[in-house]
């Protein structure tokens, strides 16, 4: 479009003048006449001003479609921009809803693990991680007033995470299995092998008191023994990811990985034995 106006600026003196010499002939064209010379002349005429009319009309054609494929752009732009704003605004929807799912999922996950008929069970969302160097614990959001006392064991989707080491109304601390504080008593499920399961601050546990002659294999799956009277029997500890023998001693060093990923565990549950009265401490 803009070639075609720059063209006409530069040619407009001929163009004016070619005009001029059109309108002339269709002056001369118009005039009624019974001259067989003139009629002759205007018959000529007339075979020569039709086609310049259609070449003419070419560029003034060419302006138009132009014309109007502009203003088509102009509104596919327009209702691109208006889209870009609705995305905009449903983007955060978007995520809140995807936020939902994951929870949905993690929660049907979490309900998943049968702990059996003694106990009864509290939803809990972990507010807060104060893990460091020195302890690996976390806060929930369920206190006293939902029936959490010291020792209630802690659960994930996928195992184990610790028990209840501080309780508040409406909070609480979790001792995790990966805190140096933590012991727990466990057994591996296919060998029947006891131990104590020990945190160290760090992403593996050690199983303790484990006989160099004990049948212990990679991979084999360790649960809670349910001595100790505080876990029940058969919560999922974690794997056996290593094993080596301790020198000269009576036992060997067993590596085990736990089960939960504490790095993006949200929301936890609490077992409360069934026959206790809420807000026991």
């Amino acid at each position: 479009m803009l070639a075609l106006l720059a063209i006409l600026k530069q040619y407009r003196n001929s163009i004016i003048s070619f005009l001029l010499l059109l309108t002339a002939l269709f002056l001369m064209l118009s005039v009624r006449t019974d001259a067989i010379g003139f009629r002759m002349v205007q018959e000529v005429m007339l075979d020569v001003l039709v086609p310049l009319q259609k070449l003419l009309a070419i560029p003034v054609r060419m302006g138009q479609t132009w014309e109007r494929r502009l203003q088509e752009w102009r509104a596919i732009d327009e209702e691109n921009q208006k889209l870009r704003k609705e995305m905009a605004k449903l983007r955060p929807q978007q995520v809140y809803i995807e936020e939902l799912l994951q929870e949905n999922r993690r929660l049907r996950a979490l309900l998943r693990m049968n702990v059996g008929p003694l106990y009864r069970e509290v939803a809990a969302r972990v507010v807060g991680d104060s893990s460091s160097a020195f302890a690996r614990v976390l806060a929930i959001d369920a206190g006293k007033r939902d029936g959490v006392h010291n020792h209630t064991p802690v659960v994930g989707f996928s195992g184990l995470v610790g028990r209840v080491v501080r309780v508040g109304e409406r909070s609480a601390l979790v001792l995790t299995l990966q805190d140096i504080n933590s012991r727990i008593p466990v057994v591996t499920q296919r060998s029947r092998v006891r131990g104590i399961a020990t945190g160290h601050n760090s992403s593996h546990l050690v199983l303790e008191f484990v006989p160099k002659d004990a049948d212990i294999t990679i991979d084999d799956l360790v649960v809670t023994s349910g001595t100790g009277g505080v876990f029940p029997k058969g919560l999922i500890v974690g794997r056996v990811t290593s094993i080596s023998p301790q020198g000269d001693g009576l036992f060997q060093a067993i590596h085990v990985m736990p089960a939960v990923d504490f790095s993006r565990i949200e929301e936890v549950r609490l077992l409360l034995v069934s026959s206790e009265p809420a807000g026991a401490t």
